[in-house]
């Protein structure tokens, strides 16, 4: 096996962990064949648990293995009518189907409406059961392949009890901060179309202008004089008054009236430094401590010279709409 060629995927972006590898051989090569059960420790700890889906040889005897974990097969399409029930629930149905271990590291106990999945992807169904207790309890939750076993965990998911800085292992570093999709301003409205006294067989289902108002509530925040108007239209709750829409407006820039701060940095390796766990990280040269940063991407690269890529939010923005891509 060549030297700092294994690397070891992980994201939360409802996908596979990808593990890839080079084999060298001097004399005959020993391939390892599409399907092939392929495991890897790490100083006596379990890493990774997968199956081989690409390879591929040269001349010269090298062989790249492309592999992937058990939540590969949840890319499965399947049509599926769920009863309403838990977030839980539709995750164990879908693994079941997948033929996949599964097991359940955090509960949600909000029941998700009856819905039909035609044609969907197991991770499509499990993205929106996410969505939707996510929306309705404010709580994040993710997948992750844990050797053998894919887990429903709570997202953040554990703390790590170092700080990762100049002088505690940090190499690199890539810090950016956008505002392309922040609003500071919301107008809710709600349109009032009346039906007009003359039918006509021709009718089309547009609203007619001249028997149509639009009412509006407009919330504005004081980052607007630093930003400028950015202003989100959304439409008002099914029978919501003046007071409900207002409130509608506010709730919705608790969401949006916010940076994107998204930092990534290559550091000393750490097994522990996987998406859903979070750590400080200090940046002598600015001046900057970003405390408790969620990991959302996670690239491991084995070698005499252990290193880890990481990509993670700062602050809340990953919060936004249930979102954390």
């Amino acid at each position: 096996m060549v030297d700092d060629s294994i690397t070891w995927d992980i994201d939360t972006n409802f996908s596979a962990t990808e593990f890839k590898f080079k084999l060298v051989f001097d004399t005959k090569p020993v391939i390892p064949y599409t399907g092939d059960i392929i495991t890897f420790t790490w100083k006596k700890t379990k890493i990774f648990y997968g199956y081989v889906f690409n390879y591929g040889f040269d001349k010269d005897h090298n062989i790249n293995v492309k592999c992937y974990g058990p939540s590969r097969y949840l890319k499965n399409e399947d049509s599926i009518v769920f009863k309403a029930g838990t977030l839980s629930d539709r995750f164990k149905e879908v693994c079941k189907r997948a033929g996949i271990k599964a097991k359940v590291v955090a509960s949600a106990s909000h029941k998700c409406k009856a819905e039909i999945n035609d044609g969907k992807t197991y991770f499509d169904m499990i993205k929106s059961a996410i969505s939707t207790t996510t929306k309705s309890t404010h709580k994040h939750y993710l997948i992750f392949d844990h050797y053998d076993t894919v887990e429903l965990r709570k997202f953040p998911y554990k703390k790590l009890d170092i700080v990762i800085g100049d002088q505690s292992g940090l190499i690199d570093y890539d810090y950016s901060v956008d505002i392309d999709n922040t609003y500071n301003v919301v107008e809710v409205v709600k349109k009032d179309a009346k039906k007009s006294k003359k039918t006509s067989k021709t009718k089309t289902s547009k609203d007619d202008p001249k028997n149509t108002t639009i009412k509006s509530k407009t919330v504005s925040m004081p980052s607007s004089k630093q930003w400028g108007k950015l202003q989100k239209v959304v439409n008002a709750k099914k029978k919501a008054n003046d007071a409900q829409m207002i409130q509608q407006a506010k709730n919705e820039l608790k969401n949006r009236n916010m940076a994107n701060k998204e930092l990534k940095i290559t550091c000393v390796g750490r097994t522990d430094l996987i998406p859903g766990n979070y750590v400080t990280i200090s940046i002598k040269d600015y001046k900057k401590k970003f405390k408790d940063c969620p990991i959302l991407k996670a690239t491991h690269h084995f070698g005499q010279d252990y290193t880890v890529d990481l990509t993670m939010k700062v602050g809340k923005s990953w919060q936004v709409s249930g979102s954390m891509s």
